[in-house]
């Protein structure tokens, strides 16, 4: 939809003055649900198309208010909608009217969401300038984000038709394309937020983002993670589960998916362009009830682990010595064969709270088998695999919806002897837990082990980090939260090395 001069001139000049302000009341977040709404109604498959949803108005002001930690400069909101983002930005300054009129760009590919946004910023900030909705024309820009790059086939210096800025807040469209766009380095993981990410990257000096988590590990993300550390050493990453609580709560207006929730495990990403150590929380769960405890306390659990181009281990401050340790282990694939053998071991590849090894195979449509060369490294790994310490893994390597075959052999393998007492009650629990839930109508069998054995599988394979791995399990990481000022206490020597010698 493209509007004229003279149209825009006269859209509001014709409009019906109503007798009551119906949104005067409502935040801008609420307002963005209305008009999500209505242009998914209007075009439902355009909404698909663009893999743009709003953010919640608790998520914006908590991205926002890492802007102080900026120094002074002009900020840009790329795929600013209707400007909940921008508007919580501007918000959290000192004189909010002179930031949006000096210090504030809005661009989009959709220009009646711009021009809504130009009325409602001018309604909520205007002070002094009587004038400011005109005054403030030149900072809505229609541009397509992705429609210039420096890489690839498209001409070197396209990046500069992006509108002049320092700094980026942004919220990008979340959608997998159906092949690789060239121009850009970050080509392989063909999604469109690494794209943006991309962009802001080579035009900014820093950035606040929330994308979904997958970059932090997936591989056709790799040319993201290495364009973001060799980009800023001031990097900070918090991870967001999605259940029991979600980041982005509320509903996929337009998605035809009998699913309409907005699943998304998410990302918020600060990039800031002072020299610092890069830093990492685990994949966060909390429940509903603890949602403002979560934005309040969940740079607590940052660790400053090293990232590396192949992955970003997704780890608290309470494991952070934990995974520094088993860095230098060896992995369970070295105890695995390539070829069937009458050792295996079978994995249901579904994790949600817990992952168990079976010898024997159970009724569900996904499982990954593994085998062994004799029955020493079997019961090795089944011990091992039974333990939260591959739960823990998972979630530090992966955490998305399914267990990857490169996780699993991935997993540390500390040094312990087989204990014939705890495989024999594994043995026993495989006949006696098995427990069945339904997917898309079909039961699936798994097996749940008691915390009690599980415990003590911990105890006997990382018993120093027996008791918060078992906590790992539940749904909320503050469960976890006695645990942080022993770990704080224990690693703040160490951090205070890092950041000396500007190493992670």
């Amino acid at each position: 939809m493209t509007f004229t001069t003279s149209w825009r001139a006269r859209i509001f000049e014709e409009a019906e003055l109503l007798p009551t302000d119906l949104i005067s009341d409502l935040s801008i977040g609420e307002v963005s649900v209305l008009y999500e709404y209505t242009h998914a109604i209007a075009d439902a498959d355009a909404r698909k198309t663009n893999g743009q949803f709003f953010t919640p108005d608790d998520v914006a002001s908590f991205m926002a208010g890492f802007a102080d930690r900026f120094p002074r400069g002009r900020w840009l909101d790329p795929c600013a909608g209707i400007g909940n983002l921008s508007w919580h930005l501007i918000a959290s300054q000192e004189d909010p009217e002179e930031f949006l009129l000096e210090r504030m760009l809005l661009s989009d590919t959709d220009e009646l969401a711009l021009l809504v946004a130009r009325a409602l910023l001018t309604a909520a900030f205007q002070r002094r300038h009587l004038n400011l909705f005109h005054e403030i024309e030149e900072n809505f820009v229609v541009f397509d984000f992705l429609s210039v790059s420096d890489s690839g086939t498209s001409k070197i210096g396209a990046l500069a038709a992006i509108p002049s800025h320092d700094f980026v807040i942004v919220n990008p469209p979340y959608l997998a394309t159906k092949g690789r766009d060239s121009r850009f380095e970050t080509a392989e993981s063909s999604d469109l937020y690494a794209y943006f990410l991309e962009n802001v990257i080579k035009t900014s000096r820093g950035f606040i983002s929330v994308t979904p988590q997958s970059f932090t590990n997936a591989k056709k993300f790799m040319g993201l993670r290495s364009l973001l550390l060799r980009s800023y050493s001031n990097l900070e990453i918090l991870c967001f589960d999605n259940i029991p609580g979600n980041l982005f709560r509320g509903v996929k207006f337009g998605s035809r998916n009998s699913n309409t929730a907005n699943s998304i495990r998410a990302a918020i990403t600060v990039a800031l362009p002072q020299p610092g150590v890069p830093s990492i929380t685990s994949l966060m769960r909390w429940k509903g009830t603890e949602r403002q405890r979560l934005f309040a306390e969940v740079e607590r659990f940052k660790s400053h682990v090293p990232l590396t181009a192949e992955f970003f281990p997704k780890v608290s401050t309470v494991f952070e010595d934990l995974y520094r340790w088993t860095v230098e282990l060896p992995r369970l694939g070295s105890l695995c064969q390539r070829t069937e053998t009458e050792f295996p071991l079978h994995v249901p590849s579904a994790p949600r709270y817990f992952i168990p090894a079976l010898k024997s195979p159970v009724a569900r449509s996904s499982q990954r088998t593994l085998y062994f060369p004799n029955s020493a490294a079997r019961d090795r790994a089944y011990l091992l695999i039974n333990s939260s310490l591959m739960y823990w893994w998972w979630r530090v390597r992966d955490g998305g919806m399914t267990l990857s075959q490169e996780t699993l052999l991935s997993m540390p393998l500390p040094d312990f002897a087989v204990r014939d007492d705890l495989v024999t009650r594994l043995e026993l629990s495989e006949e006696t837990n098995k427990v069945y839930k339904l997917n898309a109508g079909v039961s699936q069998e798994n097996v749940k082990h008691s915390p009690e054995l599980i415990a003590d599988l911990n105890a006997h394979i990382v018993p120093i980090h027996a008791a918060p791995l078992l906590l790992t399990h539940l749904n909320s990481e503050f469960a976890q939260f006695e645990y942080l000022g022993r770990a704080d206490d224990a690693a703040s020597s160490a951090r205070s090395a890092i950041v000396a010698n500007g190493a992670s």
